[in-house]
């Protein structure tokens, strides 16, 4: 064991200069740790969160600081003073684990997390807690393992905060005149890491943000206000943090987001763009504000998508932020043939969701 646990430090300070590859040495560390998924949790003394994990799943990690982490019971008494290593059954009844959303709903995605072992840990300004999980088949760690796990993640927090001090650039931008350039653009911008974390936000941004007009801001993190459009907005995220990843190729289509000021939706779109900072690529996404554009017409539709005339009323009425119900009314007929037209309009243009539907004729019509 002593042999083995060398070896794989070794590897995880080989990470320091760019000897060893990070995800590659987290790897080793899950293998000798019997354990099937590692996330690095990190509590900056400012409120900042982040969340790393090995395997890289950005869905994930977005799913959870979306819906869970402020239903997770563990981060308040962590951050409430509980540290060291700290089983599940250390720091929640049994009860409580039985009423709790992230056992009885995100684990059900990621069985995988079921049993879990967190060892809080404090750095000089930030609070690690590595996490190792394993699925319930493989049962709780033994008290021998948690011993390694300890031992595992005191080095693994020690070379994430080096790293995080040696290369701060990791999580900034570059200072080469990118940041003015979109600050000077009437759409709003949001530049996010791979963790999701947003690094930088124009005016424009900021203040949708702050009237909860489409898009907020929470615990760092870039959310839909509306709760229909939260998993459309984690999706596009993720899809983008894998390109900048360089772990996909292929950008997500823009998407709508329904607004609280307008019933014009929010169009959004993603990007990658380098930077200078680091030599790597950052995750962009661009918010046009559609209350200022004029709606094109059934006609320019057709043209455009080669849907029917009643069927490009229709797509022209939700990108006015008309839902089924109101358009049925309007328009004279029943709800049930406006659904099957939605039906119709979704095979067409190859999608699955309404705020899609948005988005394609934006893009198709407005330019």
């Amino acid at each position: 064991m002593a042999t083995m646990l060398d070896a794989i430090l070794d590897e995880l300070y080989g990470t320091i200069d760019g000897q060893v590859e990070w995800r590659s040495a987290l790897r080793s560390a899950i293998e000798a740790a019997g354990a099937e998924r590692l996330s690095i949790h990190a509590f900056g003394a400012d409120g900042s969160f982040r969340q790393e994990t090995e395997p890289f799943d950005p869905e994930g990690v977005l799913l959870y600081a979306r819906d869970f982490a402020d239903k997770d019971l563990r981060v308040g008494r962590i951050l409430g003073g509980r540290r060291g290593v700290l089983a599940t059954q250390d720091v929640m009844t049994g009860e409580e684990i039985a009423r709790c959303a992230v056992h009885n709903e995100f684990y059900r995605i990621y069985p995988e997390c079921w049993n879990t072992v967190n060892i809080a840990l404090d750095g000089d300004k930030t609070l690690w807690v590595p996490s190792f999980y394993r699925s319930a088949r493989h049962g709780s760690f033994s008290e021998d393992e948690k011993r390694v796990l300890a031992i595992l993640a005191s080095h693994i927090a020690r070379v994430s905060e080096t790293r995080t001090a040696l290369s701060p650039q990791g999580s900034s931008l570059s200072t080469d005149g990118i940041l003015a350039a979109y600050d000077a653009l009437d759409d709003g911008i949001v530049i996010f890491d791979q963790f999701g974390c947003v690094l930088h936000m124009n005016q424009a941004a900021r203040s949708l943000a702050e009237a909860m007009d489409g898009i907020m801001v929470r615990d760092g993190v870039l959310l839909a206000s509306h709760h229909d459009c939260a998993e459309p907005l984690a999706t596009m995220m993720a899809a983008t943090i894998r390109v900048a990843a360089g772990e996909a190729h292929e950008m997500p289509r823009p998407i709508g987001l329904r607004r609280a000021t307008t019933p014009h939706a929010l169009l959004v779109r993603a990007y990658v763009a380098p930077n200078g900072a680091d030599g790597g690529r950052i995750s962009v996404l661009k918010l046009q504000d559609h209350a200022h554009w004029a709606l094109p017409s059934p006609e320019m539709v057709r043209a455009a998508t080669g849907l029917s005339l009643a069927e490009s009323r229709l797509a022209i009425a939700l990108l006015e932020g008309l839902g089924a119900s109101a358009y049925a009314k309007r328009a004279g007929v029943s709800e049930h043939t406006v659904r099957s037209q939605l039906k119709v309009i979704r095979a067409k243009l190859r999608v699955s969701r309404q705020a899609d539907i948005v988005a394609v004729i934006a893009r198709l019509c407005r330019g």
